[in-house]
């Protein structure tokens, strides 16, 4: 309830008690107050002959009615069930009655954004019911993006990102990125066309000076007082009646009057009336213009749409996989509340009309996605680099040419591998950490093209330099792309066998299975050492009793002993692992392992003994011990 005594006012709940609220702003004490859904109604005095329209959730004036003369307020009865229902009521003077009637809602809040009075027209759309309006949530949702923007241009940039993110806007992005120039937002940025953005203001003004723009206009100036005291945001009631009297309803009542974004025409109202809806009006052309968004501002505005971003990625994720780039399977629960407030979201979203099947609504999704990805990557690498790296640790939907382009020209060749290993670009990633690893002995720097702009001196990270990066980027790729891992392990291991070995002797999933066939003749072509490490490595450790894997190790030992000349103690360990292998192997060919063993060396006697005893000719077996070897005690222990 409103209490009012002159002109002060004090609203109270149902248990009398007074609510935290100000005091309407009357500049004078109103004759009569009363409410005609959903504004408050002050008539003046009949000196003044004026009728009020307020709002009451902001208590701003909306609208002034010069009624000369107007005496007296009369409300029909509330005896409808709905308050909007009586909207309608009279107000009379000695001598005219006038009959006042609201032009439709849709309608009144149309005029406000006209008008750029953005907080008026949000607080009547919350105080109307939905039945009102043609698209209640739809028009509010626009209605505060308009304020956003708004607060954007005059670089209220945390107040304007944090209503654009609201669960009742979630503004689609593109909307958003056109406010950026063209380093954030790529070709969505309008920046370019601000030279020649003065064509609309330019009509704007000519609307406001036409005569034959406004219905009343033409006829209303005719010296009447207060004139320039009314504002007419929302559409002036209609006011009928009939006879002679039609000179007091046709005139400077309906005169509109250029409010700026304020919500009453100027301060001669008195400075409280305007407070909230001054807080996002527009700079006009005399208040000057604030320029392109750059320097520290515009790296504010940056880590404000970092957020936004966000937040709209993480929307995304609920419907579509960033991993897969597929569409989530849809909850479906009694009523259908979660599949409806999915499409909901979608609709959010999405700039353009919902599409019909599901692989477009995925393809448009995907597109989103991109988009926001790849912008908050620009975000990253403008306001704060050191962030970029944690995008590129999760599957994400950036563009590589942007990427790429970016990092090369800022020489982050760190996070750009990470990259390209996140998009499973793993040539690209594992060719660049070549020729990075391959001129790190030569110097700390190597030429290398950035941007198409020819090649350029550009030093080496640290972590680069080397094979080590390039070793632990093969291991962790799966045994799927064996045939890339080979072609880019051969560097690796010219260079530094110990450290390249690693991709095929680590002890983790991805290097246990891995084809061993095609390991073991890809080694082959490279050393011999290396494919004897290997061997010993699955038939020791990975227990492998695949046959020809035993024959060839056997094989591989044999020649090496016969062909290295210098016989000192790694020679002779060769020789002992030999002589054990035969021994306890039993997956490899006894006949062709005998073939090979020299029979007039003296070192290989052992080894032909093990193999006669495997296959069960222990007295020659023995008689190698005894005559050859002379080493009785091995014989006895072989007896025994």
């Amino acid at each position: 309830m409103l209490l009012a005594k002159d002109i002060n006012s004090l609203f109270i709940d149902t248990d009398g008690k007074p609510l935290e609220k100000r005091q309407v702003p009357w500049q004078s004490a109103p004759e009569s107050i009363g409410y005609s859904y959903p504004y408050i109604l002050a008539l003046q005095p009949p000196a003044k002959g004026s009728l009020e329209v307020r709002n009451p959730a902001t208590l701003n004036l909306l609208q002034t009615i010069e009624l000369v003369g107007a005496a007296q307020l009369h409300f029909p009865p509330p005896t409808v069930s709905l308050a909007h229902a009586g909207k309608g009521f009279h107000i009379s003077s000695d001598r005219v009655v006038w009959k006042m009637d609201a032009t439709d809602y849709d309608t009144q809040v149309q005029e406000l954004i006209e008008k750029a009075q953005y907080d008026e027209a949000i607080s009547i759309l919350n105080m109307l019911e939905d039945a009102l309006l043609k698209d209640k949530a739809g028009t509010t949702r626009e209605v505060k993006m308009l304020k956003a923007e708004a607060l954007f241009k005059q670089r209220k940039f945390r107040q304007s990102l944090d209503l654009f993110n609201e669960d009742d806007v979630h503004a689609p992005p593109e909307r958003v990125l056109r406010l950026y120039p063209r380093v954030i937002a790529g070709e969505l940025s309008v920046e370019i066309q601000q030279e020649g953005s003065t064509d609309d203001d330019d009509n704007d003004n000519e609307n406001d000076n036409d005569p034959d723009g406004d219905e009343a206009g033409a006829s209303g100036d005719k010296g009447e007082a207060k004139t320039e005291n009314i504002t007419n945001a929302v559409s002036p009631p209609k006011i009928t009646g009939t006879g002679s009297f039609a000179k007091y309803w046709m005139g400077g009542g309906h005169r509109k009057v250029d409010s700026d974004a304020s919500s009453i025409t100027s301060s001669k109202l008195g400075g409280a009336d305007n407070d909230d809806a001054t807080s996002i009006r527009p700079k006009t052309k005399n208040s000057g213009d604030a320029g392109p968004l750059e320097g520290k501002e515009l790296i504010k505005a940056v880590r404000e749409l970092n957020s936004f971003l966000a937040g709209t990625r993480a929307r995304l994720q609920r419907v579509i996989d960033p991993e897969t780039g597929k569409l989530r399977p849809r909850k479906t629960t009694p009523g259908m509340a979660s599949s409806s407030s999915t499409d909901e979201n979608l609709d959010a979203l999405l700039t353009n009309t919902r599409s019909e099947t599901d692989e477009q609504l995925e393809q448009e999704l995907r597109r989103t996605f991109t988009l926001v990805d790849t912008t908050l990557f620009r975000g990253y690498m403008f306001s704060q680099p050191s962030l970029a790296p944690s995008l590129f640790r999760i599957p994400n939907f950036c563009d590589p040419a942007v990427v790429n382009e970016k990092l090369l020209e800022h020489n982050r060749f760190n996070e750009l591998v990470d990259f390209f290993y996140g998009k499973k670009l793993h040539r690209d990633a594992l060719t660049l950490l070549r020729k990075f690893g391959n001129t790190a002995t030569d110097g700390e720097t190597t030429k290398l093209q950035v941007n198409g702009h020819g090649e350029t001196e550009v030093e080496i990270p640290e972590q680069l330099r080397g094979t080590r990066r390039t070793v632990g980027y093969l291991q962790s790729l799966p045994p799927e792309m064996t045939d890339l891992i080979l072609e880019f392990a051969d560097w690796v291991l010219r260079r530094d066998s110990d450290l390249g070995m690693e991709v095929f002797l680590a002890d983790s999933e991805n290097a246990e299975t891995l084809p061993r066939e095609k390991v073991v003749s890809y080694l082959s072509g490279i050393d011999a050492n290396l494919e004897i490490r290997y061997l010993e490595h699955i038939i020791d450790e990975l227990g492998d009793g695949t046959p020809e894997f035993h024959n060839r190790l056997v094989e591989l030992l044999i020649n090496a002993l016969k062909d290295d000349e210098d016989r000192n103690i790694k020679w002779e360990d060769r020789l002992h692992k030999l002589v054990e292998f035969l021994r306890e192997s039993s997956q490899y060919g006894l006949s062709r392992a005998f073939g090979m063993i020299p029979r007039d060396d003296p070192p290989f006697y052992e080894a032909q003994a093990v193999v006669l005893s495997n296959m069960g000719n222990h007295k020659q077996a023995l008689e190698i011990y005894v005559f050859k070897m002379h080493d009785y005690i091995k014989a006895e222990e072989y007896i025994l």
